[in-house]
């Protein structure tokens, strides 16, 4: 492809860039028979004349004048036509010799097909017919259909050169398109790869969005949630229940001498009882139950659909169970004990602050009466 084709394909329609190039190597290819074939008949000069303006300039004019249209692609598709009329016009004016008139219309006939698809195989030979006839209205009409060796030779080598360059150029384009397929599938696999890179980062960012916003709900020492989830966790809990009909208990426990603890046996020591001792609320609460550190070594357990007497049990059962664990710190044993505060729906209150100050105050008496004990609330009437 020269770099004036190319240069063409950068301002103008792909049809008119195709038409200017097979013009040329069309009439520049049928030239050479029709010279060959008038030579021995002597023509004059005006022949010669509208010989080498029709086989030489014409093409280059027509390509000047699709350069100057608004629509190159409309004005290229009239130069067919005009081709059509002009090789008919040819054909008849010399009389029909057998194989110029045979490749006149099958390259005329192939760039119709070509640029036009279907309707192209109707609009040439009507187009050729429309210029034999004009022709004929001129020059009275004959048939010569003889064509001498070297004629017949030039037309028929002509026409394989004219062909295997249309199949050179369809090659190329075949080539081209196939490159331009291979290039989209490549970079559509990069997208495609991109994309699923993509998707895994933002499944990543994802995940670790749902581990920040479990770390920011859940107590870094005991791995409970923490006083925040409980904030935007309970209110909704308690209107659920409400709208079911069922009610929902609270336990709130507090570890009996927890300061005199620390005191004792380190900091460190009152670490592990804390985390012990939210191992166990944690692992006998149920899938629905709600465990939360309220705060220092206080814990609250919410049980959604639990009666109340069912909770207090509940409570005494969690009595037990820290009252015969042992923490093990070191060399050390450690006791604990707890004391546990219930309160629940509909009896003692209705809303989620109501309920936890009850719970609360059934906790303080639990402490006040000596600790290591459970008590619902009103049971200090």
């Amino acid at each position: 492809m020269t770099a004036v084709a190319l240069n063409l394909e950068k301002t103008h329609h792909w049809v008119a860039v195709n038409s200017y190039r097979v013009r040329v190597a069309a009439f520049a290819l049928v030239g050479v028979p029709i010279a060959l074939h008038v030579l021995s008949r002597s023509p004059g000069v005006l022949f010669w004349i509208t010989f080498l303006f029709q086989f030489a300039l014409y093409p280059h004019l027509m390509q000047w004048r699709t350069r100057r249209c608004a629509n190159p692609e409309k004005a290229e598709l009239d130069n067919l036509t005009v081709d059509a009329v002009l090789s008919g016009a040819w054909a008849a004016g010399l009389g029909f010799p057998l194989w110029i008139t045979v490749t006149l219309f099958l390259a005329t006939l192939l760039n119709h097909t070509i640029m036009r698809g279907l309707p192209g195989i109707l609009i040439c030979p009507a187009a050729l017919l429309g210029g034999a006839l004009a022709s004929t209205t001129v020059i009275a009409f004959r048939v010569s259909s003889d064509t001498d060796g070297l004629v017949t030779l030039s037309s028929i080598i002509g026409l394989a050169i004219y062909l295997s360059l249309m199949g050179v150029e369809f090659f190329t384009y075949i080539r081209r398109l196939h490159e331009v397929q291979g290039a989209v599938a490549s970079q559509k696999q990069i997208l495609e790869d991109a994309n699923a890179a993509l998707q895994g980062q933002i499944s990543k960012i994802h995940d670790l969005q749902e581990k920040l916003r479990d770390q920011a709900n859940r107590d870094s020492l005991t791995g409970l949630f923490n006083r925040r989830y409980l904030e935007g966790t309970l209110e909704r809990e308690m209107a659920r229940c409400k709208r079911e009909g069922t009610p929902i208990a609270m336990l709130l426990l507090d570890i009996d001498h927890f300061k005199l603890i620390n005191d004792t046996y380190g900091h460190q020591a009152g670490d592990e009882v804390l985390r012990v001792f939210s191992r166990i609320l944690q692992e006998s609460a149920r899938a629905e139950d709600i465990v939360c550190r309220y705060g220092g070594e206080e814990f609250l357990l919410v049980l959604p659909k639990m009666p109340l007497e069912i909770a207090r049990e509940r409570g005494e059962h969690l009595l037990q169970l820290f009252e015969g664990t042992v923490v093990a710190f070191g060399e050390r044993r450690i006791r604990v004990t707890t004391s546990i505060g219930v309160a629940g729906t509909p009896l003692h209150s209705d809303s989620a602050e109501g309920l936890i100050r009850c719970a609360d105050e059934a906790l303080y008496l639990a402490k006040h009466n000596g600790r290591n004990q459970v008590v619902t609330f009103g049971d200090a009437v």
